[in-house]
């Protein structure tokens, strides 16, 4: 229709009508251009809504299984600290690293020991080795890297940070293989070789007189509670990292 009455317009040489056709086009094709890049706008941004109710969900995945960690930490050194009290030797209340780190404060306290209930104290070998070792809950945003989608997520601060906090996890994650099972293996292979097992159940006196007359036995307990202690201080510090991670999440999420 529109071509006609251009081609109309043409042959007569209605120059003005000529322009009006014109401006009819070129405001039609903004207008359609316009409703596309909405259209677009829109889908994009309930896209970005849905990524970032996945990543917040990752997260409060995160802080769960870090607070559990965090709490199975500190039974370990509670544990320890009260086999080494009673076996004799002194207690740890704070531990000293060389040099400050990043993620991890040079002076560690102790905080104050939980008690043992007494039903456990014939199981205080598998509170003082049962460890565990968090993995990230990462399936939202390695996805978008993978897919090569970062771009969905509008706040760039926001991209840099859970940037830095994958990788926060993967140091924590590197650190669990290459130090921390490393110490509860031994530990757990020393009292092995004296027929301890971790899940196994021996009374409390039994096991105390075992690491009163086995100096190893009691290095290994020792070096396993220090490397707790700082074990534990990474995850109150990933804690930290994932609370104020969701806190800006959730800011993000309309």
């Amino acid at each position: 229709m529109l071509l006609r009455s251009v081609s109309r317009h043409i042959k007569d040489q209605n120059w003005f009508a000529i322009f009006i056709d014109f401006i009819i086009v070129v405001v039609g094709v903004f207008i359609g251009i316009q409703v596309a890049n909405w259209n677009e706008a829109r889908v994009e941004a309930v896209r970005e809504q849905e990524v970032l109710v996945a990543i917040l969900d990752d997260l409060k995945n995160d802080l769960t299984m870090i607070k559990s960690n965090s709490a199975m930490a500190k039974v370990n050194i509670d544990t320890s600290n009260y086999l080494l009290e009673q076996a004799g030797f002194e207690a740890l209340d704070k531990i000293s690293l060389p040099v400050a780190n990043f993620n991890i404060e040079r002076n560690l306290d102790i905080p104050t020991p939980d008690s043992i209930p007494e039903d456990q104290k014939n199981q205080l070998w598998k509170l003082a080795t049962v460890h565990y070792y968090p993995i990230q809950s990462n399936t939202a945003f390695s996805s978008l890297i993978a897919a090569g989608d970062l771009k969905i997520i509008s706040n760039q601060d926001l991209i840099s940070k859970l940037q830095s906090y994958a990788q926060h996890w993967k140091s924590l994650q590197e650190s669990n293989i290459t130090t921390y099972k490393r110490f509860r293996d031994r530990a757990i292979f020393v009292g092995q070789e004296l027929g301890l097992s971790p899940f196994s159940y021996i009374p409390e006196e039994e096991l105390i007189a075992m690491i009163q007359n086995n100096p190893k036995l009691k290095a290994v307990l020792r070096t396993l509670l220090e490397y707790t202690v700082v074990h534990k201080s990474q995850f109150e510090q990933t804690k930290k990292l994932t609370m104020l991670l969701i806190n800006k999440v959730e800011k993000e999420i309309k």
